[in-house]
């Protein structure tokens, strides 16, 4: 089978067009110059751009045209080389998400950073890439798609590339607006306006006062949020010249840039916070500061002497301020000369350090760069001289002479920190400074690098470095303003090429400084300027703000940015650096400013003093900023372990909202907030006056940090009330907080005890870290793990320190509990209610397990007796406990807390858990019939990245396990850094909790009461994270979504119609669970023995089973649709059916002869109904006999030739019972005697046929069908064998006999089997009387089947029966009995492929996980009834899940008479079931397109004619299935799985992505009121967008088409022979962003496996042509112009029309 890529449409079928005359606006538009937007349209032209006045100033006039650019001659995929383009990528933790894109000069060497880290990446791919790479050779063009949804990111062919020796330019669309980062500049907020923005980036020392200049960093970063789904990317360009960054509303970028090459690293990552984390692993994990670093600190500058500074410490002292660390600005040097200090008024300086470690704080001094040339006032300037003596400076042009400048000192020169020399100089001068000045850390300054002259003293040379042809929208518009001249001489190149690489080598330098100085010991570096890398070694103030309102409230986007830039160490200057500062203002900024992760007061020179003391001890700002350093300080275990975490895996410390909950568009725009890692919500109050603010709270479970309170509010804005001295601060539901109890130093702090702050979150579940080490260097690493049922685990990961001060746990606070504790336990080893745990001695190294125990909410019953008949004394027999409720099904016998096994103890493996849990004997056996299993064993493996399985059973003795294969790695080792999910095991009661890594969610929680394991009767239960559960069958809901409200759900294959709790024909223990972040998973439950589920409002759910073992799979998602697809590579992927069976079909039990098929195939014919498939039900058999023909369809043969010369298709019934009593030949009996294919009892029994009775009558009777059922059967129906499918030989056998029918009586395309569950018209056996243990048929429980009472063998086998699998094992019936119809369904499809040659579809009635590899389903014997409408629609939504495409309900319903409207409103839906067949039952009228009147003929035609034409893409849709896994038919909530509307909605279906069908349901409906979710959707029949009343009258069903896709199409005909001749359309709707993409599957239709395409593909007959092309959503403007694109053609001009009133070109 092959693929065809449609040839004129270029593998995603996307139609590009041109809009002439508004270009400017709806496409993207590019500056074809720097030059402002009124340039002159003479030079506009002379450059070949175009030219067209807007009256929109920031818009650009003059633009390019599309063929500009480059064209591709060479490339290599492999290495950076010196051709003109080339790519690669490289690994990032496995996870594959990196790709490079350098251009260059092919004949020139070029300028490229040297990034220290960046270029020692060399690890390659060795996994499945998430992104594709496709090379637009003319002219030069990448685009960057994401696989998972083939959505474009990154596009450069919007916009020519310029590569000239000094002017890049390159220009690239992108998947959304939402971008965030580019620097340093001041973003007044964190997501960019992307209306036509411009930003330059160049180091330079420029006050941050809000404006668009470029300021002290270099970032040429940014990330882009795609989708609520939150993936996300990241584009990096390592460039370092001077450039600008345009953004604009395409959305698009353009980057201009002065100099070097263009090397892109784009990252791709499944949320934000990914983007972080791969950008670090590129440019270098941040550092982790020394604990005392995250204590307050003071500055300023101008102290005027160290007696000042020191009453400024003293003053903050005496009020008990938390205060770690002082500062000295430049002030304290001599004439402000680097490695000096002021022998006057600094005289005591080198003892100032031992006085501030007296009492446990800290000293930090300042340097710049700039080295002045003059002496000092005693003598010769040393440190100048050694300077010089290495030629340690950066020079002129010429390469030797030092350039001057002047900075504070006067006039100075400049270290070249890229020169080897230098390093050495700076190394040894600090540690010369050091031994004569003690400090703790070093804080560098000025290096941008800033100069108060321009370029240098002597000016700078007019040469076309210092004046380049073009100056990016710098500061000054002149590129050496403030600092020195561009043709300036450093060992790495030009300063012109480096200048904003200047503050990056000083750090690199002064790293190398602290090391050599500090040793072991970790200090730290803080810097001014920085470039993408810094954050390994730096931490960053945000420079030097003003005391107003506006910078305390742009501190945080800016800090939001250095989060994403990887400098988590970060903060603003608080209160403000220039300007007098407000009571008020300060007040505030103490406030929020002891959030900042690097927490410190600074002003300038000549304004008054603003640390806390200084506005009196009793003011209200000091007892604010004590009472929020305080909580700091307690909450500094938890700011060091972030640091922690941002050191080893790149995650955020400031945390943007955006990126814990990306899904609720409404956080993408919070600035005014930010996080603390995941869990602490900081709100500060950022404007005068005001103590009401607007806060947004987050859709999660939040608690007020100071009142412990849970807050009733979520996913919504709020007036939050913060009087004068408080923040707003929240604690995230699923948090532990590790503490500390506060003091006035960290020196202190860390000698107190500890304690944790437990946060309960929906589940009542928390979890947390805690990294802790000396402060300095070594670590030890606590996991926190809060599991159900008040369980905390204390276990140490790694424990490679010992505190000295002996710390241990004192107070544990729990926050959320439901309902009082009544006990309390610690162990040391293996309404809103808070649970104080006060006065605790547990170390600080050890592991411990707290446990405190509530009494069991209502609702956390599991049910002891779920049997009939529960009463005290039962109930305490097995020692439950028993309590009456007036709660309607909540059980009154429910198990003890501590009722189930125990683990003994467990090791986790790089593969998974391996270990034996024993039964708590404390309890006795339930059921003494069924013997309780006391050891068993538990195998947990790690399958993959998203899927896990663990399997339960008795290592002592064979269990049955089912024999369904299924497609797992052949050697599971899955790395835990790529794992999406982690297992924790809870040893008493035992259980296995499964967490997703991404949100901390516990999706799987068995550790609750009640684990049984018996013989013959196995319960396990286990929490779900959420209300939301879909799935279980099969068995007919009234909601797609399930009611957790105490229902039991039984699962037996049966011969039984659709009803209330009725068990049906297929059984899938298989479930997908929605979580509270809108992630997704799936659990199937792979046993065959009879079972039920119960779905209880914990929530939680409880599975019991008769037989077998307990063996899980668990698919991970993330997403409703990704669970489906992992699933179906589980299990195996959907059928691909023929093409003909995606046409509609017709059938009835009860046709009396071949004519009266032959007349309704002439009435279809003549209303021109479309109309592809025939069949014939048990009538057309000789008595129901199989592989036979009776005497009223002896013209059948004959009719179905003379159809399928007109191209129609006949499909015929097989059951798989076969007549015994037969006394003529009968070859299909005697044969499978003879092959001893029929299943019989066990020897022991007597070895005879099990014989059952179905349809078969007895030869030579007269059938009286007024008698009563029960009679019939007895007196007319004949004794009949059933095939063991199991068997090769049976397999063989069924092979034979199909070929024969079809060689010898009839020809047909498709096979539909019946009867499969297996079906039987008595119970058991005939006569009733089951051989052997009666155990079988009536277990010692039974689950609530319909007529349960009757036995497992009601309608059935007896289970004693036995069956031999395909090796020979014999199994009993009762535990394979749900596996017949599946042992059932391959045979039959690989004997129609074989036979008939062709793909064709069989169609089986009972399922199973794996069935539909093979098969598709109809959902059964179904009643003419309206809600058998929606309920239909439920059925196929969760045979989706199943993994089954083909499905379908009998339109008009099987049983009982169909009425007119009901039957037509059927019509309208059932022509959008894949699978399309009206079919009703014997003894009803007939409910055929043809047997009502001409106007239902005319609707169904119309109907049917859509869905004819539509068929192309629904093709496409189940190839996709068939080799992806995707749905076909599809729940709202798989699109838009973010919008939790969706997730009850079951009344709409999609097909695909992108067509919404809305129809009426109910009778007399004229108006459908249907969701519409947010996305832009058209109407099918009038191209209008709609709105959610839907008109629907009679001859209507409600169609839309979803913007941004591309639906193939054909003109329909009578049948798809005659339809895929036509040539093929396209329907284009677009999207917002006025695109739209799709695909197309094309082959014969029929063809069987890969087989070998013809020279061009396919054969000529099955070749398409591209014919009319609808583009929807182009807008009212006039369109002048269309052409159309081929591979290798410069495209062609259309003929069209455009309706400006339906914004539709035709």
């Amino acid at each position: 089978m092959g693929k065809r890529k449609f040839s004129g449409l270029e593998i995603t079928l996307i139609v590009l067009f041109v809009l002439v005359g508004i270009v400017a606006i709806a496409l993207v538009v590019l500056l074809a110059t720097g030059e402002p937007a009124v340039t002159k349209e003479r030079e506009c032209l002379a450059r070949g751009c175009c030219w067209s006045p807007l009256d929109q100033t920031n818009v650009p006039w003059c633009f390019f045209s599309s063929n500009n650019g480059y064209t591709v001659v060479s490339q290599n995929r492999a290495d950076r080389t010196s051709e003109c383009f080339s790519s690669s990528q490289h690994a990032l933790q496995n996870t594959f998400l990196l790709f490079v894109l350098q251009i260059t000069d092919a004949n020139k060497a070029r300028f490229e950073v040297p990034h220290e880290h960046v270029n020692s990446l060399t690890s390659s791919p060795n996994g499945p890439l998430n992104y594709e790479l496709e090379l637009v050779h003319s002219p030069f063009g990448v685009r960057v798609r994401r696989v998972s949804n083939r959505k474009i990111l990154f596009d450069t062919t919007v916009a020519p590339l310029i590569f000239e020796d000094q002017y890049l330019q390159i220009s690239a669309k992108l998947a959304s607006d939402n971008v965030y980062g580019l620097g340093e500049h001041v973003h007044q907020n964190y997501r960019h306006d992307m209306n036509w923005r411009t930003w330059p980036i160049f180091t330079r020392d420029s006050f941050p006062n809000g404006g668009t200049h470029n300021i002290y960093g270099h970032y040429p970063f940014f990330m882009c949020l795609e989708t609520d789904q939150g993936e996300s990317f990241g584009v990096f360009l390592m460039n370092s010249n001077a450039m600008d960054v345009t953004l604009q509303p395409a959305p698009a970028v353009t980057y201009r840039t002065i100099g070097g090459v263009l090397d892109f690293y784009i990252l791709l990552g499944a949320t934000p916070e990914a983007i972080v984390q791969e950008f670090t692993e590129l440019v270098g994990r941040p550092t982790i500061p020394p604990y005392w670093a995250f204590g307050f600190q003071l500055s300023r500058w101008d102290y005027g002497s160290l007696e000042e500074v020191k009453r400024t410490v003293e003053r903050n002292r005496e009020i008990g301020l938390p205060y770690d660390t002082q500062y000295t600005d430049i002030d304290y040097m001599e004439d402000k000369k680097d490695f000096t200090y002021d022998m006057v008024k600094f005289k005591d300086l080198p003892q100032f350090a031992d006085y501030m470690h007296e009492q446990g704080q800290k000293y930090i001094l300042i340097l710049d760069p700039a080295i002045a040339i003059s002496k000092r006032i005693n003598g010769t300037y040393e440190s100048y001289d050694r300077g010089a003596e290495v030629e340690a400076w950066i020079t002129e042009a010429d390469g030797t002479t030092p350039l001057v400048g002047e900075v504070w000192p006067g006039a100075t020169v400049f270290p070249d920190y890229t020169k080897r020399s230098c390093i050495d100089w700076w190394v040894d001068e600090i540690e010369r400074f050091y031994k004569e000045v003690k400090h703790d850390a070093i804080w560098i300054d000025m290096n941008e690098v800033s100069s108060f002259v321009q370029g240098s003293s002597k000016g700078c040379a007019a040469n076309k470095l210092n004046y380049p042809p073009f100056t990016p929208k710098i500061l000054d518009d002149l590129i050496y303003s403030k600092t020195l001249c561009m043709d300036a001489k450093q060992a790495w190149g030009n300063h012109y090429d480096v200048h904003s690489l200047y503050g990056y080598s000083m750090v690199l330098a002064t790293d190398e400084a602290v090391k050599k100085v500090f040793g072991n010991n970790r200090s730290f570096i803080l810097t001014r300027s920085s470039f993408p890398g810094v954050g390994k070694y730096s931490g960053h103030w945000l420079g030097d703000n003003a005391a107003n309102w506006n910078d305390i409230k742009w501190a945080i986007p800016g800090m939001l940015e250095f989060s994403l830039f990887g400098v988590p160490y970060i903060g603003a200057d608080i209160c403000g650096f220039f300007d007098d500062v407000t009571e008020e203002l300060c007040r505030r900024w103490m406030q929020v400013g002891a959030f900042y992760p690097f927490s410190r007061n600074h002003n300038a020179q000549y304004y008054k003093p603003q640390d806390p003391a200084a506005f009196g001890a009793d003011s209200l700002l000091v007892k604010t900023s004590k009472h929020y350093l305080s909580i700091r300080y307690t909450l500094l275990p938890y700011l060091y372990t972030l640091f922690y975490k941002a050191h080893v895996s790149g995650d955020t410390v400031v945390r943007p909202v955006m990126h814990e909950f990306y899904s609720d568009s409404a956080t993408w725009t919070v600035d005014r907030q930010f996080l603390w890692g995941a869990h602490l919500l900081i709100t500060p109050v950022l404007d005068a006056g005001v103590d009401t603010v607007k806060a947004y709270i987050p859709d999660a479970v939040w608690y007020n940090y100071e009142t412990e309170e849970k807050i009733t509010e979520r996913k919504q804005q709020v007036d939050m009330y913060l009087p004068a001295d408080k923040l707003g601060l929240h604690i995230r539901g699923g948090a532990i907080l590790p503490i500390q109890r506060p003091a006035v130093t960290t020196t202190h702090s860390r000698r107190s005890p500890m304690g944790l702050i437990i946060a309960l979150d929906d589940n009542n579940e928390a979890s947390g870290e805690l990294f802790w080490d000396d402060g300095e260097s070594r670590g030890i690493l606590v996991d926190f793990v809060c599991v159900f049922q008040g369980v905390l685990t204390m276990q140490v990961q790694h424990n490679g320190y010992v505190d000295p001060n002996n710390l241990v746990f004192e107070n544990i606070t729990v926050l959320g509990l439901s309902s009082p504790p009544t006990a309390v336990s610690i162990t040391e080893g293996s309404s809103v209610v808070v649970l104080y745990l006060r006065g605790l001695s547990m170390e600080l190294g050890k592991s411990y397990t707290v446990n405190w125990s509530s009494v069991i909410s209502d609702f956390e019953r599991i049910d002891c007796y779920p049997e009939d008949g529960s009463d005290e004394a039962k109930c305490s027999s097995r020692g439950c406990i028993w309590q009456p409720t007036n709660l309607n099904g909540m059980p009154w016998c429910y198990f003890p807390q501590d009722y189930g096994y125990i683990a003994e103890p467990v090791t986790e493996t790089p593969t998974g858990w391996n270990f034996n849990i024993v039964r708590n004997t404390k309890y006795p056996a339930p059921r003494a019939a069924s013997r309780d299993i006391d050891t068993l064993q538990v195998e947990i493996t790690y399958l993959s990245p998203h899927s896990l399985r663990f399997k339960i059973y008795d290592p002592a003795n064979k269990r049955y396990e089912v024999p369904v294969p299924l497609t797992l790695p052949s050697d599971p080792s899955v790395p835990e850094s790529r794992r999406m999910y982690r297992v924790q095991v809870t040893q008493q009661p035992f259980g296995i909790q499964v967490i997703r890594n991404s949100t901390g969610t516990v999706i799987w929680d068995s550790s609750l009461p009640g684990f049984t394991f018996s013989d013959m009767f196995i319960q396990v239960s286990t929490r779900l994270p959420s209300q939301y559960i879909y799935g279980f069958g099969e068995t007919e809901h009234a909601s797609f979504r399930h009611d957790l409200n105490w229902h039991t759900w039984g699962m037996f294959s049966k011969d039984q119609p659709p009803g209330y709790k009725m068990n049906c024909y297929g059984v899938h223990p298989f479930y997908m669970g929605l979580e509270p972040t809108a992630h997704a998973h799936g659990v199937l439950l792979l046993n065959s023995n009879a079972m039920d589920v119960t779905l209880q409002p914990t929530p939680a759910l409880t599975y019991r089973t008769i037989g077998g073992i307990l063996d899980f799979y668990m698919v991970m998602g993330p997403t409703p649709e990704l669970v489906v697809q992992e699933y179906t590579e589980m299990i195996g992927r959907p059928v691909l059916p023929a093409y003909w069976s995606l046409g509609f079909q017709l059938c009835r039990y009860g046709y009396t002869n071949d004519t009266e098929i032959a007349e309704l195939y002439r009435d279809m014919k003549s209303a021109g109904i479309p109309y592809d498939v025939q069949y014939a039900d048990i009538d057309y058999m000789e008595r129901q006999l199989d592989f036979t023909l009776g005497k009223d369809f002896q013209g059948l043969p004959a009719l179905v030739e003379s159809m399928r010369a007109e191209k129609m298709r006949f499909i015929f019934i097989l059951d798989p019972a076969i007549s015994g009593n037969e006394t003529e030949p009968y070859p299909a009996f005697e044969r499978g005697v003879k092959d001893d294919v029929f299943i019989k009892w066990p020897a022991h029994l007597g070895d005879g046929i099990v014989w059952g009775k179905v349809w078969p009558d007895f030869p030579n009777v007269d059938v009286d069908e007024s008698l009563d059922w029960d009679t019939q059967v007895e007196i007319y129906r004949s004794y009949t064998a059933f095939p063991d499918f199991f068997r090769n030989h049976t397999a063989t056998w069924w092979h034979r006999e199909i070929s024969d029918f079809y060689t010898n009586t009839i020809k047909f395309d498709g096979i539909w089997i019946d009867m499969n569950e297996p079906s039987s018209f008595v119970h058991g056996t005939v006569g009733g009387k089951c051989l052997g243990d009666d155990i079988y048929e009536n277990p010692p429980y039974m689950p609530p089947l319909e007529s349960k009472h009757e036995g497992l063998n009601h309608k059935t086998l007896c289970m004693n029966s036995e069956q031999f699998l395909p090796g020979g094992t014999p199994v009993k019936h009762y535990d394979v009995h749900n596996l017949y119809g599946w042992s059932h369904t391959k045979p039959t499809y690989d004997a129609l492929l074989n036979v008939t040659g062709a793909r064709g579809i069989v169609v089986t009635r009972s399922t199973y996980p794996t069935s539909g590899q093979w098969a598709g389903h109809w959902l059964g014997d179904n009643n003419a009834s309206w809600d058998q409408l929606y309920k239909s629609i439920i059925g196929m939504l969760e045979f989706s899940l199943f993994g089954i495409s083909y499905t379908g309900a009998d339109i008009c319903g099987f049983f009982n008479e169909a009425e007119y409207e009901m039957c037509l409103r059927w019509m309208q839906l059932g022509a959008f079931y894949p699978y399309s067949r009206n079919h009703n039952g014997k003894g009803n009228k007939r409910q055929d397109p043809v047997a009502w009147d001409a106007p239902f003929a005319e609707a169904s035609r119309d109907v049917l004619n859509i869905r004819y034409t539509l068929l192309p893409y629904l093709y496409t849709l189940m190839y996709e299935a068939h080799t992806e896994g995707s749905t076909v038919v599809r729940p709202l909530l798989h699109e838009f799985v973010n919008d939790k509307v969706t997730w009850d909605i079951h009344r709409q279906f999609l097909w695909g992505p992108a067509l919404l069908i809305s129809p009426a349901l109910e009778k007399g409906e004229t108006v459908v009121s249907a969701y519409v979710p947010n996305a832009r959707w058209y109407d099918y029949h009038t191209v209008r967008l709609t709105f959610v009343n839907m008109p629907t009258p009679l001859n209507k069903i409600n169609l839309h088409v979803r913007g941004g896709h591309i639906l193939p199409w054909q003109k329909p005909e009578n049948n798809t022979f005659y339809s895929r001749k036509n040539p093929l359309g396209l329907i284009v709707a677009l999207g917002d962003d006025g695109t739209a993409r799709g695909s197309l599957f094309w082959d014969d239709g029929e063809g069987i496996g890969m087989f070998t395409l013809l020279q061009n593909g396919l054969d000529p007959a099955d070749r398409l042509r591209l014919g009319h092309v609808r583009v929807w959503g182009t807008g009212s403007i006039p369109i002048t112009k269309v052409s159309i694109t081929y591979p290798g053609d410069s495209g062609s001009l259309l003929n069209f029309y455009h309706d400006a009133v339906t914004e539709d070109i035709k």
